[in-house]
């Protein structure tokens, strides 16, 4: 489990069926309707990829690293209300990500701080002690370690939670943190045809990105900044929409290493650079908007 993922379920996993049921064995059926809905929020949340697993993929099909397209740790003093330090969060969890998987050692460390900031003031964390900071000193050359002390972290805050019944905060974090990492991106590709790795990475993003309107919409009607939020995106879904995603059946893939043999559906992705052009201005914008 990994940073922003982790704090997602760990809102949502503080739900009010953590509490005692109640000695007369009366279930209140509106309770349950909102248990039952939680329980749906976090299938949701397990299917979205996090953060960490998007900058790798990326790395791993040629990404670099480009620190001026963080979201800068001075602007955390503008965010007031609760929406901009949920959405925020959730950008800034992206970017530590990125930073944690190129091993950028100093800004972990000032993100890791801005994180916890907005944390607090979302009260979603009581604090982070030390310890955690000097471990990630400690182990700041060992990227898999620094992955997973950051994880930890956000995970061991369920304890501040217990009483917490939030998955409509979960869900804004989520979506700025997914948000983010699709700037990050495209920002990091120029050309269909010589990307072609990084825009298949990319596009791989039109389900996740379905799954996460789907959750969003869950809270639409009782959370006007949600409600917000899913008109803000409403561009990003129209220029996924004119991308097509054919898939061509089942082939057997063997691992070189392992010797196992699996089946993966093929697919082929028509994309142009037009295309790409507009979903690359459009998450900009977006992006943009969240972290002003």
């Amino acid at each position: 489990m990994l940073i922003v993922l982790g704090l997602m379920v760990g809102i949502v996993g503080c739900s009010n069926s953590d509490k005692k049921t109640d000695t007369s064995n009366v279930v209140d059926e509106e309770q349950a309707q909102k248990e039952n809905l939680v329980k749906e929020v976090k299938k949701v949340m397990f299917s979205l990829p996090s953060p960490v697993e998007t900058t790798l993929l990326l790395k791993q099909a040629g990404a670099g690293y480009d620190e001026s397209l963080l979201n800068p740790t001075s602007n955390s003093t503008k965010y007031n209300t609760d929406k901009q330090k949920a959405l925020n969060l959730g950008v800034y969890g992206a970017d530590l990500s990125y930073a944690s998987i190129f091993e950028q050692d100093q800004t972990i460390m000032q993100y890791m701080q801005v994180s916890k900031k907005l944390a607090i003031g979302l009260d979603l964390l009581a604090a982070i002690d030390q310890s955690i900071i000097d471990r990630l000193e400690a182990n700041h050359d060992n990227r898999d370690s620094v992955i997973r002390i950051i994880s930890e972290t956000f995970l061991n805050s369920n304890s501040t939670l217990k009483e917490d019944n939030r998955p409509e905060m979960a869900a804004l974090i989520l979506a700025g943190g997914w948000v983010e990492a699709l700037y990050l991106a495209t920002q990091l590709t120029k050309d269909v045809v010589k990307d072609k790795d990084l825009i298949e990475r990319i596009v791989e993003q039109k389900l996740s990105f379905s799954e996460l309107t789907q959750l969003l919409g869950e809270y639409a009607e009782q959370n006007a900044d949600i409600a917000e939020v899913i008109g803000q995106l409403q561009g990003i879904s129209k220029t996924f929409n004119e991308i097509e995603i054919v898939k061509s059946g089942i082939e057997t893939v063997t691992d070189e290493e392992s010797g196992t043999t699996v089946l993966k559906a093929t697919q082929k992705i028509n994309i142009t650079q037009a295309q790409f052009d507009a979903l690359k201005k459009e998450a900009a914008a977006l992006r943009n908007s969240f972290i002003q």
